[in-house]
């Protein structure tokens, strides 16, 4: 099957989710990626991270893949410059009346909230490398109900088997970006945020013709940037669903499979 895009033509802005797409779980960038990048970035593309992730976790990748420009992160709710790391635009709401919906049905769970500066204050600690969200600060409940919030992220080992997402839809939660049945982890962001929204933004800053975008992904939370770019691509091990809401599938494997299409694109 042969490529979507037209001979000669290379897009002007690259979005790049990370975990699945820039690397496994094993969180190390591979040469041929890098490589990939640099020479995108040397043909005059704008590479980013476009992640779940928050800021302080994004940086580090993005120095690994040699990215010194933006960054979106928390799926959308973060725009960042990279040199040095910092917040540019955030987007916030009230965690308040999420998170009195949900405690009273999750009474074990670790709640915490993100601030605009990337700082996540929890009831109890995350687990070492807990989804790229970085160190938290411990705080009680009733503090996160008067913070305003990038995410509400929400911890129940009761939920390990079935996830949260029954819990979630229940309530309504259209704002609800990903429920992981293995992790039982919701991530709660604006309502009509996401890496999509978050991406035009940028675009619209840098002059980019929606014409001249590319996005690569693999999750639930790619599914609006894969249909909002000029190409969205998916990952190869991606979920059917996710394939079908991209324009091209590459290869399985994190990181080479990103690097297939950069290369085919920027040699």
């Amino acid at each position: 099957m042969n490529p979507p895009w037209q001979p000669g033509w290379r897009p002007a802005l690259v979005g790049l989710d990370v975990d699945g797409t820039v690397f496994d779980a094993g969180q190390v960038v591979g040469q041929r990626l890098a490589a990939a990048v640099e020479r995108a970035v040397a043909a005059g593309a704008h590479v980013l991270p476009a992640t779940g992730r928050s800021l302080s976790t994004t940086a580090p990748v993005a120095a690994a893949l040699g990215v010194e420009g933006w960054a979106v992160c928390a799926n959308g709710a973060v725009l960042a410059s990279l040199d040095p790391p910092q917040v540019v635009e955030a987007v916030t709401f009230d965690p308040r009346p999420v998170l009195q919906q949900l405690r009273p049905d999750l009474p074990g769970a670790l709640f915490a909230v993100e601030d605009a500066d990337g700082v996540f204050r929890s009831t109890r600690p995350f687990r070492p490398g807990a989804l790229g969200v970085g160190e938290a600060v411990v705080t009680p409940y009733e503090q996160l109900l008067d913070l305003a919030a990038i995410r509400i992220v929400v911890n129940s080992d009761a939920h390990v088997d079935t996830g949260l997402g029954e819990v979630a839809a229940r309530f309504g939660m259209h704002s609800l970006l990903f429920g992981i049945a293995g992790t039982a982890w919701l991530d709660i962001g604006p309502q009509g945020v996401s890496k999509a929204s978050m991406l035009e933004r940028l675009r619209r800053h840098l002059g980019v013709a929606a014409a001249d975008t590319l996005v690569i992904g693999d999750g639930d939370n790619d599914l609006e940037m894969l249909r909002w770019a000029a190409v969205g691509v998916a990952m190869g091990h991606a979920a059917a669903h996710v394939q079908d809401a991209a324009d091209w599938v590459t290869g399985e494997t994190p990181g080479d499979g990103a690097a297939e299409v950069l290369e085919a694109l920027f040699g």
